[in-house]
C-alpha cells in the first residue's frame, strides 16, 4: 500500500470531498491555459462554490 493510498483510506469524507474539489480547481485552472478565460470561468466557479458548500456547509452560498 502506497503512503497516498493510507492518507487517502484514513481521511474523513468531508476531508475526502475537499481534497477531490482542490484537485478538480487545480486542473481546471490549469486547462484554462487551453481555453478562454470565459469558457473556463463557469466550471471554476462551479467548482469553487461546491468547495464552499463542504468546507462550510451552514453558510449562505
Amino acid at each position: 500500500m502506497s503512503l497516498q493510498s493510507h492518507v487517502d483510506d484514513q481521511l474523513e469524507p468531508k476531508d475526502a470531498a475537499r481534497n477531490a474539489l482542490l484537485k478538480a480547481i487545480a486542473e481546471q485552472a490549469e486547462a484554462t491555459t487551453d481555453f478562454t478565460a470565459q469558457s473556463a470561468a463557469p466550471a471554476l466557479r462551479d467548482l469553487a462554490e461546491a468547495y464552499a458548500w463542504v468546507v462550510s456547509p451552514n453558510n449562505a452560498h
